[in-house]
């Protein structure tokens, strides 16, 4: 990745012990998981989903927190020239099983529904290293992301950045997702 890409990646952003106790609160809690679905529904992802608090994940906000401020600090028009955003609370943690992928090509706001049009940026967390395949491709910038337990990637949420999955096939792959959005809240005053 080069600063040309707007790809952003925070090595070693969550340490190694807190992601194998989130791969060990999925397991623990597979039962709860649903199927992952997009476009409200129409289309299915291939995986199984749990939904956490970003807020009462102390070393994962931290984590988010530290790597969001470090993205900035490299594009700090973002910061500057646009509406005020932030992180949503809530993410996704997420289990792909082998030969499971999410092989559709698609952007973050992809503008089918309402949160998807408020994105700014995603974000994705790998929980564990995968040996072959298993990482994420940009297909615009050319540049697929290799999944290491703890790289934090940044990236726009628009047309640019479109991506998909790649195929892991002999191991299971875990990783945590979620997106920064416009601060509605903030646009309301703005507007008013």
């Amino acid at each position: 990745m080069t600063k040309q890409d707007f790809i952003y990646c925070e090595k070693g952003a969550l340490s190694k012990d807190s992601c194998k106790n989130f791969i060990t609160f999925f397991d623990n809690n597979k039962s709860k998981a649903s199927p992952g679905s997009y476009t409200s529904g129409v289309g299915y992802i291939n995986n199984l989903e749990l939904s956490l608090d970003i807020g009462d994940r102390g070393e994962l906000h931290e984590s988010i927190k530290k790597a969001i401020y470090n993205y900035k600090t490299r594009y700090p028009l973002v910061d500057k020239f646009i509406a005020p955003w932030q992180v949503e609370h809530i993410c996704q943690l997420m289990r792909y099983d082998p030969n499971k992928y999410y092989d559709k090509i698609h952007c973050e706001n992809d503008c089918y529904n309402r949160p998807s049009v408020e994105r700014v940026f995603g974000w994705m967390i790998y929980l564990n290293d995968i040996r072959r395949g298993g990482g994420t491709e940009f297909i615009h910038q050319r540049v697929t992301a290799k999944p290491r337990a703890g790289d934090f990637y940044i990236w726009p949420a628009g047309w640019t950045h479109m991506h998909r999955g790649v195929n892991a096939p002999k191991e299971v792959k875990y990783i945590i997702t979620g997106w920064c959005s416009f601060n509605p809240k903030v646009l309301t005053k703005i507007n008013a």
